[in-house]
């Protein structure tokens, strides 16, 4: 019975394989026939030339002229006529002291003055000149002034007088306030506010000792505030400190316009110096991707259609391109009128197929 059953068996088994030899024929052939799709990219022919070398670092703006405003008298602030971020013209007043002790001393000095004057008159007689000065010699007019209290009291009504004209707080400079400290009715001592010119602000920011070439006083600069991101501002470099630090860095300052009056004391700012620098092979940041651990374009081949990876050397970047140039370690070629692919290269290896994508 045993024996029966394995010849039974046996044709079943060929049968199956046999089926599944067809089958796995069926499949290489399909394979053989198969062609890859090509891979749809985007490209640009390389040209040489000028290239856009940004050098980047932060700094905080303070107004290029600004001024802390004391009273020069102490008193109690009866007026305040300003509120931080307004506008006021040079000349204008700011805040007005309490001026009832000022008055009361005014007029007792100009009373002072009064008696003083009639002394005065006294004395000069008494020396025997009369009442008319102008034949007194010097020295001794200068003695009967003293005497008669004629010099004591003219010091003292000028001094009223000052102190009248002090309960005003003037703005020197045209500019916004800023850092009112004081309330009406507190005594006046110490800094009451600022005056801030923002037409122009200044900056300090560090560069590498390696990109002093690159940066002269009079250089382009772009400023832009960490909370902005509409655009940047004008500036220029305005000094050049002429040493080099412990880490390596120089201390650059520039002076950047206001253009539309919404840059601010103490804002932090992103500085861009741009430089252009001639005769380079420029291709966007993204024709530039890793391979093996280097940096490689991918070039078209005219003739095949195919994607030929180059090893290049990465001399210059700034924001949105690079500045490259062939890998001679890795004996590359890169010509000015190669066609570099700039998009759909992340995937790509050497002599994968590629078509341009339509336009």
């Amino acid at each position: 019975m045993k024996k029966i059953a394995l010849f039974a068996i046996v044709p079943l088994l060929l049968s199956c394989s046999g089926r599944e030899s067809k089958g796995g024929g069926a499949d290489e052939a399909a394979k053989a026939g198969y062609t890859a799709k090509p891979n749809i990219v985007d490209t640009i022919l390389l040209k040489r030339g000028v290239f856009e070398k940004e050098i980047i670092s932060n700094g905080r703006l303070r107004a290029v002229t600004k001024s802390e405003l004391t009273f020069r008298n102490d008193g109690v602030i009866a007026k305040i006529s300003v509120n931080n971020g307004d506008y006021i013209s040079s000349g204008g007043v700011i805040a007005t002291l309490d001026d009832k002790l000022a008055k009361l001393q005014y007029e007792s000095a100009l009373l002072k003055m009064d008696k003083a004057k009639l002394d005065f008159a006294d004395a000069l007689i008494g020396y025997g000149y009369g009442r008319d000065s102008s034949g007194v010699p010097k020295d001794m007019l200068e003695i009967i002034k003293i005497r008669s209290g004629y010099k004591s009291a003219l010091s003292d009504l000028k001094n009223a007088s000052a102190t009248l004209e002090n309960l005003k707080l003037i703005a020197p400079i045209s500019g916004k306030v800023a850092n009112i400290s004081k309330k009406c009715f507190e005594n006046s001592s110490g800094v009451f506010c600022t005056i801030i010119d923002d037409k122009k602000f200044e900056t300090d920011f560090n560069i590498l000792e390696s990109e002093l070439g690159y940066v002269r006083k009079g250089s382009r600069v772009k400023v832009r505030p960490f909370t902005d991101t509409e655009g940047y501002y004008e500036g220029y470099v305005d000094q050049i400190n002429p040493v080099v630090d412990e880490r390596g860095q120089i201390m650059v300052k520039a002076v950047v316009l206001n253009s539309n009056g919404k840059l601010m004391e103490g804002m932090n700012v992103k500085v861009v110096i741009d430089n252009m620098v001639p005769g380079k092979l420029v291709v966007p940041k993204g024709a530039v991707v890793m391979r093996d651990n280097f940096d490689v374009v991918f070039r078209l081949d005219r003739s095949t259609g195919k994607a030929m990876w180059t090893y290049v050397t990465v001399e210059l970047s700034n924001s949105t391109s690079h500045a490259i140039r062939a890998n001679a370690d890795k004996n590359a070629e890169l010509n000015a009128g190669d066609i570099i692919i700039v998009s759909g290269n992340l995937n790509l290896a050497d002599g994968s197929n590629v078509e341009i994508k339509s336009k």
